[in-house]
């Protein structure tokens, strides 16, 4: 039994499609049809059945989906049983993301796992957290950065988590940037640029607003917390978002932290895997970093928790 007929075939039961997977995989379409009849000679079933221009898994095919990823484990382990080195470790690593997370936390040592892991190849999915979770479930991803209160969650392991918060930003000559106290009412009058309404800090947002009897109302809504600090930057209006994303647009004055007094949002970030999934040398590697970088900004009067001090004063 070829181990490429059975990644074939998972790509192409993940992805509902031959086409879609060959173009994953770098095959031509034809290779990974030849591949699943090869598999399905072997096994003497049918694996998919063909309705239209869709194609769908027979019970055949999903009853054969775990023992896939059970044979494509083993041989992932017995592949990196002597690559102790982590510069000789190759494959792939598939990250899947929180854009805000990926633009500060991800972004920020991608450069250390690239040193580290110089023949991985790496893929990056940004998302919000809900089709994260899905992706995860579907092995389209290997690991996966959350944000929000999520820690046990059905079929998933939580690899570490660190306490952060979120803040309200403005431009440096937004009027409210010059006062030393305001109230989330006060706050929430404003023009609002606002992250979308399935994302975690947006939805807790709109409870507090709800708590105040007013309704959250964005002049302006994006997924990409990108555009929300350049549009910050230009005086459009007042935006609420991770502290660690805004703390480089902070130290560069491009951006003020508003002195709200009646309402904080400390939220977790996560790294997820999925229990059923071997943890390759790959994932290790970014889980490794990604703590040893946590406990540098914890690590009391570290040069990183003085800058997070100048941002905001401690509760």
């Amino acid at each position: 039994m070829e181990f490429r007929n059975l990644q074939s075939f998972l790509r192409v039961a993940e992805l509902g499609s031959f086409t879609s997977a060959a173009n994953e995989l770098g095959y031509a379409q034809s290779t990974v049809t030849t591949h699943i009849q090869q598999l399905e000679t072997e096994l003497g079933v049918s694996l998919f059945e063909h309705v239209g221009r869709k194609v769908f898994l027979t019970i055949y095919g999903k009853q054969l989906i775990p023992y896939v990823h059970q044979i494509l484990q083993i041989q992932e382990q017995i592949t990196s049983m002597h690559q102790t080195d982590s510069s000789q470790v190759k494959g792939m690593l598939r990250i899947g993301v929180v854009e805000s997370i990926m633009n500060s936390l991800l972004l920020t040592n991608i450069k250390i796992y690239r040193q580290r892991f110089p023949n991985v190849c790496i893929q990056i999915y940004p998302a919000v957290t809900a089709p994260l979770f899905e992706k995860l479930r579907r092995n389209e991803v290997d690991l996966i950065f959350t944000m929000g209160d999520q820690v046990n969650v059905p079929g998933c392991v939580c690899a570490c988590s660190h306490e952060e918060r979120a803040v309200f930003i403005s431009s440096p000559e937004h009027s409210m940037a010059q006062e030393e106290q305001i109230t989330l009412s006060e706050v929430l009058k404003q023009p609002l640029i606002l992250t979308g309404e399935i994302t975690f800090l947006r939805r807790e947002l709109a409870k507090a607003a709800y708590l105040c009897s007013q309704e959250l109302r964005p002049v302006i809504q994006t997924e990409s917390s990108n555009i929300i600090l350049r549009l910050i930057e230009q005086n459009l209006g007042i935006s609420f978002l991770p502290e660690h994303l805004v703390r480089a647009a902070f130290l560069k004055k491009k951006i003020a932290i508003l002195p709200v007094i009646d309402y904080s949002l400390p939220f977790s970030v996560h790294v997820f895997y999925h229990k059923n999934k071997f943890l390759t040398p790959q994932m290790m590697g970014l889980i490794q970093i990604v703590q040893e970088y946590w406990n540098i900004i914890d690590r009391p009067g570290d040069a990183m928790k003085q800058v997070q001090k100048t941002i905001y004063q401690e509760e």
